[in-house]
């Protein structure tokens, strides 16, 4: 069945390598340092393999040092001198031993949960006009400072199915960012 197909491929996708942290060695500083997990630009060429380094030597760690990398770096070039190829960075997400890496709609479920839980009321998920995607909004309303509280294992979870462009976003509680980068309402609830 297509839907099927398309809902498992979808199920553990993320926009980022992952590693668990005492299983590396990193050669620079991640730009984002958050409870343990890190995020680091992997500037491989996807044409030949040259390795590039970070071309943003600013401060590093803080959220909005993440911000500032995204705005300021929208593409590497290449520094192999015959390829000098344009690409995007990837990013390496790297976070504490042992923790248990759930699919999407586990983690989707365990979310409604903690917020349920914590927030001691309902969540009503679905947002007037919401037709395609679910959002966080319904998620900030019911605890505006969640990354303070949330436990480990579900904060590295959601940071690692977050888009990077929407990761700032949601751990400031802005309004209309997609779950998951927009993980179809339908596979939801």
């Amino acid at each position: 069945m297509e839907g099927g197909d398309s809902l498992e491929a979808t199920e553990t996708q993320s926009p980022y390598f992952t590693r668990e942290t005492s299983s590396s060695l990193l050669k620079e500083a991640p730009i984002l340092s958050l409870k343990g997990i890190t995020l680091t630009p992997i500037c491989v060429c996807p044409k030949c393999g040259a390795e590039s380094r970070t071309p943003w030597a600013k401060s590093r760690g803080r959220l909005r040092d993440w911000a500032a990398f995204l705005e300021e770096i929208r593409f590497v070039v290449c520094t192999n001198e015959s390829c000098m190829t344009h690409f995007n960075p990837g990013y390496l997400l790297e976070f504490p031993t042992g923790t248990i890496t759930l699919n999407k709609s586990n983690l989707f479920k365990a979310m409604v949960s903690w917020f349920e839980e914590f927030s001691g009321s309902p969540i009503s998920l679905l947002e007037e006009g919401d037709t395609e995607f679910l959002r966080w909004d319904p998620f900030f309303r019911a605890v505006p400072n969640w990354a303070d509280h949330i436990p480990i294992i579900l904060f590295t979870n959601i940071l690692r199915y977050t888009p990077p462009g929407d990761l700032e976003g949601i751990l400031l509680g802005r309004k209309g960012i997609p779950v998951f980068g927009g993980f179809p309402i339908r596979w939801m609830i």
